[in-house]
């Protein structure tokens, strides 16, 4: 026999009495056996011979044109004394196809036994019957698993996906007697339908990941390619009579990504056909959950991309408005942020906003996205504000590591685009958005010239090369230019002297000493480079941009 984990009887199928209230049953009269009109009815069976009751497995509603008691009157007798005959829900008898009359001897069997005698139109066709009990235990299933609201949650803490899975697995342990388990990749988090679960796991040594991954030696049997649903089983060698383990398992798979996996447990037998379709009903409500999600998720991003957009071009003095449409938003603007630019570079012939299904789900899929919140500012560049948790300090290297994951993610789902970043992790409210964003166009900027083998570039290690006033052509001019002089062996260590002459504060003798030459040498190395560099050194922004430039040249 099965074994049961939870307490109660599952209640798969629809109650007789249920099932002859609907308008097409109108016209079936029960005879007998009133009291067991409670009795569940699963499916149809048809009775075809006089022995037909001995494989009846309970829970199935016979049907039968009176043919086998016309040839042998007493078949039902017998099969009551065999014991057959008691588990079927109910047994349904055409009227006047082969006996003008139910005896009263049958009448009487059944009204002793508990077991419905139902007398069913001779017109009806068997099939119409099927049709009508399958349709009834499939809307029955249906409204068993329907998630409904109600006060007492309203008032929870819980969030809305965790109230309906767990809703969703408890009416699968309620209605199947086998507890279930979801477990929520991105999370990392578990949900079980109770303690149930978690006992059996525990007394067969499993841990959450052997559900999917098993560690020990297991058969596997798909029960469904279309949904990925398939049986695990535990052998043991060592026991192999002992006490076996299987569950079934469905990916959740939305976007090509899995979001979750749901399982069900089995002990010693197996789920029946009705218990499959049940979990074919959990998992589409689980489902829908995700797409509930999902879809909210992208609504969401919409609308705080387009607050950030409206924020970016908002000019006005006052900032009362902008403050409104934050709260239409549910956008706190007193909130920190830590103002994180990505940009899509090298095939231009790629937009980033063509992609930006494949990025956003790339972002979700990320840690960044447990802190952060993604918007497109223009075809190829696109804002991360993270929330920056007030008295945490994070440092460069935890960004760097959670912009990688994000960085190979899109190149994965994208064709190999690549994404470049600049990080400003001085958390500012969105109040002062422009300023950040201002502040992160200028570190890719200064970045990509100045580090150029990198692809995330952050405001302070910049540090004072972001705060001086160079522009893009001129930075890259100056940077041309010595990159030129460079290219001649002559004017490494002329370039070398000029820059330990200004770190020096432009001490010829301080510069010799550390240098290990004359004097006179350096003048002329000092001359000959302010001469090729054409710059003024009494120019102290002048002199300022060099010596920050100098740092770059690898001398």
């Amino acid at each position: 026999m099965r074994r049961r984990f939870c307490k109660g009887e599952r209640k798969m199928g629809i109650a007789l009495y249920q099932l002859l209230a609907q308008e097409y049953f109108k016209d079936f009269h029960v005879v007998a056996g009133q009291r067991g009109l409670s009795r569940e009815v699963q499916g149809v069976a048809v009775m075809d011979a006089p022995d037909a009751l001995r494989w009846t497995k309970g829970k199935e509603l016979i049907m039968t044109s009176g043919y086998s008691l016309s040839k042998e009157p007493h078949c039902l007798e017998r099969s009551f004394q065999e014991g057959a005959a008691q588990m079927a829900t109910g047994l349904m008898i055409k009227r006047q196809r082969y006996l003008d009359t139910i005896p009263d001897r049958l009448i009487e069997l059944f009204e002793q036994h508990g077991v419905p005698l139902i007398s069913m139109p001779f017109e009806v066709a068997f099939m119409d019957v099927i049709n009508q009990v399958n349709v009834a235990v499939m809307n029955h299933a249906f409204k068993c698993f329907r998630i409904r609201s109600d006060n007492v949650f309203r008032l929870s803490n819980l969030s809305f996906k965790e109230r309906k899975i767990k809703k969703i697995l408890q009416a699968v342990e309620a209605q199947m007697d086998f507890p279930a388990f979801l477990y929520d990749i991105n999370e990392g988090r578990s949900y079980y339908s109770s303690a149930n679960f978690m006992r059996i796991s525990e007394r067969f040594c499993l841990k959450d990941e052997d559900y999917w991954n098993p560690s020990r030696e297991h058969t596997k049997h798909s029960l469904c390619e279309h949904m990925h649903m398939t049986r695990y089983r535990l052998i043991d060698p060592v026991n192999p009579t002992g006490p076996k383990i299987s569950w079934v398992l469905i990916p959740i798979i939305m976007n090509d990504v899995t979001q979750a996996f749901f399982v069900v447990m089995e002990s010693r037998d197996f789920l029946d056909y009705c218990d499959e379709y049940s979990i074919r009903i959990a998992f589409l409500e689980l489902q829908s959950v995700y797409e509930q999600i999902m879809v909210a998720q992208s609504i969401g991003n919409i609308g705080f991309e387009n607050f950030i957009l409206y924020a970016l071009n908002y000019d006005e003095k006052d900032p009362d408005r902008l403050i409104y449409q934050a709260s239409q938003h549910g956008i706190s603007m007193s909130k920190k942020y830590i103002c994180i630019m990505f940009s899509q570079t090298k095939d231009e012939s790629v937009s980033a906003r063509d992609e930006r299904k494949s990025i956003v789900r790339a972002f979700m899929d990320c840690t960044v996205s447990k802190s952060g919140k993604l918007a497109f500012l223009d075809e190829n560049r696109g804002l991360i504000l993270w929330d920056a948790q007030e008295n945490d300090r994070y440092e460069l290297e935890y960004f760097n590591q959670i912009l990688e994951e994000f960085r190979l993610r899109v190149k994965e789902k994208c064709c190999g685009m690549e994404l470049e970043f600049a990080v400003c992790r001085d958390g500012a409210n969105l109040l002062s958005l422009k300023d950040s964003v201002k502040k992160c166009q200028k570190v890719m900027t200064m970045g990509k010239k100045l580090f150029a083998q990198d692809y995330i570039w952050d405001y302070e290690k910049l540090g004072p090369y972001v705060w001086i006033d160079i522009g893009e052509e001129e930075l890259e001019a100056m940077l041309g230019r010595y990159r030129l002089l460079l290219q001649d062996e002559r004017n490494r260590e002329p370039l070398k002297t000029l820059k330990v002459y200004l770190e020096n504060n432009m001490n010829f003798s301080v510069t010799a000493e550390k240098m290990y030459v004359h004097i006179n040498t350096i003048r002329k190395r000092i001359d000959k480079m302010k001469e090729l560099l054409d710059v003024s050194l009494d120019d102290r922004i002048a002199r300022l941009k060099l010596e920050m430039l100098l740092q770059f040249l690898n001398l």
